[in-house]
């Protein structure tokens, strides 16, 4: 039997540098503790969401990452405090409006030009070759 070759490993991530945050750049922080009084991500979170991205974590990226998901848990909550009751919803940010045609029923009357380059035809029906038995 012959030897398998071994698979080679997945290239590496190429790290893109960011500015980490802290919960407190946002001020949602509880006076005198430090704490945010939202939701929080803890190192067990992060290393959830790592496996369930499939991202290798070490111990000393845990951390930063999770000062970066707490900040933008922060900025989320911020974008709750956000007014938008004069708001209309919208479908684009540019104004237009939809093409729309009437809509009417009709029996369509181009099953012949439909069923024309078809190799058998039977009543503007497609004929095939039975396939199972």
């Amino acid at each position: 039997m012959p030897a398998r070759a071994a698979c080679p490993p997945p290239p590496a991530l190429r790290r893109v540098e960011s500015r980490c945050y802290s919960p407190t750049d946002f001020g949602s922080v509880i006076p005198g503790r430090g704490e945010r009084d939202g939701m929080s991500v803890d190192e067990k979170t992060v290393r959830r969401i790592a496996h369930l991205a499939r991202i290798a974590v070490t111990d000393d990226e845990v951390g930063p990452l999770q000062g970066e998901l707490n900040a933008i848990l922060a900025f989320v909550e911020q974008l709750g405090t956000v007014d938008v009751a004069s708001v209309e919803p919208m479908t684009s940010v540019t104004p237009m409006a939809m093409k729309k045609r009437e809509d009417v029923v009709t029996e369509g009357g181009r099953a012949a030009d439909v069923v024309a380059n078809a190799p058998e035809t039977e009543d503007n029906y497609f004929l095939v070759p039975k396939v199972v038995e």
